[in-house]
């Protein structure tokens, strides 16, 4: 199975993004999704696993079977943009479909945890001007600009780092 294929199921995106640049457990992935029945999760953690997107970072005993800790291998979860330029209109709608839900299952949590004087979310959208060039620039500038905010080990710094959700998403706007 290709990795595109591997992504593109609804079940193994949840996974893809809820891991993002963290380790997660098994357990915690369960916990991030509810609905997903335990036998299911695992069926597709062990396919993102052989098909190289996922790795096992760590493993430990816990009550008598092994914990395994998961990470994204780098740039594996991500779809870049020759590939992307390559989707049918069917699959990015699957694409985006699942992506929207996801994102909307994180705004729902946001709001079920308020934080005093913190909103649940900042919305923004501006009309950009761009060739092809420059928008494939633009993304790897992006890359570049959040690499330093996507370390974990962060909130161990002793300041007051905290978890958030940065979601982009560019789409065509032929008016």
């Amino acid at each position: 199975m290709q990795r595109i294929e591997l992504v593109l199921h609804p079940v193994r995106m949840r996974v893809v993004l809820a891991v993002g640049s963290r380790t997660l457990t098994t357990q915690q992935l369960a916990d991030m999704l509810p609905d997903v029945s335990q036998t299911t999760l695992y069926r597709h953690i062990n396919l993102l696993l052989d098909g190289g997107i996922l790795k096992v970072v760590r493993e430990s005993k816990v009550r008598g079977t092994i914990e395994r800790e998961l990470a994204l291998v780098k740039g594996a979860g991500r779809i870049d943009f020759e590939t992307s330029a390559a989707l049918s209109p069917e699959q990015h709608e699957q694409i985006f479909t699942t992506f929207i839900a996801t994102l909307l299952a994180d705004f729902r949590r946001a709001q079920a945890q308020p934080q005093e004087g913190v909103p649940p979310a900042i919305y923004t959208q501006q009309r950009l001007y761009l060739t092809m060039g420059e928008l494939q620039q633009l993304n790897q500038q992006m890359d570049a600009l959040l690499a330093p905010y996507k370390d974990p080990s962060r909130q161990d710094s002793g300041e007051n780092v905290q978890a958030w959700l940065f979601t982009g998403i560019v789409m065509g706007d032929e008016m």
